[in-house]
């Protein structure tokens, strides 16, 4: 049972495929569909491993993982459908740099045998981006309906709040001292006071 968030996850790299291929394929629908799908595992997923405790070093690794490759492979295809628009092509460099650099952190932290971990701010960024390609993908759907401004909105504030994540995460988890080192070095600059003085 440990093992259901995880395994949802893989399922949620699975679908990952199957949404690129469906939007090749110019099934937008039924992209949008197995988008959808992927995102609610990921919520899902994170629901079941808070509140059964099922969280593992694996979990922690692999959920991440699956969310980057979802949200990187819709911007992609969406970059493609709408080659003409700038703003697309702006958002994919922002977010291609700045998983770069999360994926440069990361593996620093596996050096020192440190697994990291999304926070609230990460996933809210997620959850953001979740909503912003939804919407583009209805944009991009339903011809007659233009939800180009909404889908922009959404991007754009899903950009600046993982920039800000990224921040809090690498001032949090890489850059933070561990706490028994802190605990360490307080205790050292304490005065001491075993003796009498003379």
């Amino acid at each position: 049972m440990k093992n259901i968030p995880n395994i949802l996850s893989g399922l949620r790299i699975l679908m990952v495929g199957a949404f690129v291929y469906l939007f090749i394929s110019k099934e937008y629908a039924w992209s949008l569909i197995v988008f959808a799908t992927a995102f609610f595992t990921d919520v899902l997923d994170g629901y079941l491993a808070r509140k059964f405790h099922w969280i593992t070093d694996l979990g922690k690794l692999l959920d991440p993982v699956a969310d980057k490759l979802l949200v990187l492979s819709a911007l992609v295809c969406i970059l493609i459908a709408k080659s003409a628009e700038t703003f697309y092509l702006v958002i994919f460099i922002l977010v291609l740099v700045k998983e770069s650099l999360m994926l440069a952190g990361g593996m620093m932290m596996l050096k020192n045998k440190t697994v990291a971990y999304s926070d609230w701010y990460g996933k809210t960024a997620t959850g953001l981006f979740a909503l912003g390609i939804v919407l583009t993908l209805l944009d991009i759907a339903l011809t007659k309906v233009n939800l180009s401004v909404w889908a922009v909105s959404f991007l754009a504030i899903a950009v600046a709040l993982s920039y800000y994540a990224m921040m809090h995460y690498a001032m949090t988890q890489m850059f933070a001292k561990p706490k028994g080192e802190t605990e360490s070095i307080t205790a050292s600059e304490e005065p001491d006071t075993s003796q009498n003085n003379e």
